[in-house]
């Protein structure tokens, strides 16, 4: 199993992405919150992507050269087409929009549509944490339909995740990324990349038979909502903000794909930031001072976990999975470039 540097795999992918036509400042992009995935720990949104992030560029899907561009604004709010443009490009556009009109007008709505599929919600919301800037986003069905809904047998949704950072000056954000099927399509494909079976409960295989086999999923198989009928729930409501609600359906080749709804507000808009800092560390100390259960060594809040892991891989390097690596590298020389297998 091949182990990179952040450098060093950021360098790699953007290398991919100005071969695939992208113009150095996108591919950079990209290859930042790619990158930025595998340090915290979530591999299923990484380099993992670039092949299909290649194919939706020969298919058209993907419009390398595009750039975001604001449709209709105002102070506390715009709408922004993606115009197809690399996804982690135009939803790092829209979050540092939402961010600035946040800190300018305390609060901020900033809506997405004709967006390709972004990956992990937190790259952005963490990015505005940082900024003292709490961010809500959220994202409905951008690929095929993979997720049943709650007493059905049939996928009619996305993984429509939902995240949710709060600044923390004494560390990283408190941090709720979560995809609301019971697993992430890219945890999946993880699995498989692993020679890794599934936990009981998250798939059926193109049957409707339960299966832990992540190949069953890839031939057709779908997702089952996390925790039944209130997964569900968040699904729709993610599903409506992204898609109704900014008329996302409205807009030409958004044929079975919704937008991006995004909420961020001023973290000092109802108290001085010194107040915020002292109350949240008072509150998360007493969450995290709760005597840890059997099983478990202590009590971590949200977003703890990644920190540490982005800790570690900073020390270490990022490993990359065989099989995800070769899949990189044939990519790559779909475009021109060769890379060591």
């Amino acid at each position: 199993m091949p182990v990179f540097s952040q450098r060093e795999l950021e360098n790699i992918t953007a290398s991919i992405f100005r071969a695939a036509g992208a113009p150095q400042d996108l591919a950079q992009q990209v290859a930042d919150v790619l990158v930025d995935n595998h340090l915290a720990g979530h591999d299923s949104h990484g380099i993992l992507r670039i092949p299909e992030y290649l194919k939706s560029i020969v298919d058209g899907e993907i419009v390398p050269t595009a750039r975001p561009e604001v449709l209709q604004e105002t102070p506390n709010s715009a709408l922004i087409s993606g115009h197809w443009a690399l996804g982690q490009v135009t939803g790092l556009y829209a979050a540092d929009l939402a961010i600035a009109k946040a800190k300018a007008h305390g609060v901020a709505v900033v809506s997405v549509v004709q967006a390709a599929h972004t990956g992990r919600l937190a790259a952005f919301t963490d990015r505005a944490a940082r900024q003292d800037v709490v961010m809500f986003m959220v994202i409905g069905t951008v690929d095929r339909p993979m997720t049943a809904p709650y007493g059905g047998a049939a996928a009619v949704l996305g993984t429509n995740p939902i995240a949710v950072s709060m600044p923390n000056p004494a560390g990283a954000p408190v941090t709720l990324d979560i995809a609301t099927s019971a697993i992430a399509a890219g945890k999946v494909k993880v699995a498989k990349a692993r020679h890794q079976q599934l936990p009981p409960n998250v798939i059926l295989d193109k049957h409707g038979q339960p299966s832990v086999n992540p190949q069953d999923f890839l031939d057709g198989g779908f997702l089952l909502p996390f925790g039944g009928h209130k997964g569900y729930a968040l699904a729709v409501m993610a599903e409506l903000l992204s898609g109704p609600l900014i008329g996302a359906e409205a807009y030409p080749g958004v044929t079975a794909r919704s937008g991006i709804f995004i909420f961020a507000m001023d973290a000092q808009l109802f108290r001085p930031k010194s107040d915020y800092a002292s109350a949240l560390a008072h509150r998360l100390g007493q969450i995290k001072g709760v005597p840890p259960a059997a099983g478990f060594d202590e009590v971590l809040v949200p977003g703890e976990p990644e920190a540490r892991v982005r800790a570690q891989r900073a020390r270490e390097g990022i490993p990359i999975p065989d099989d995800t690596w070769s899949a990189v590298c044939n990519a790559a020389h779909s475009v021109g470039l060769k890379l060591e297998n």
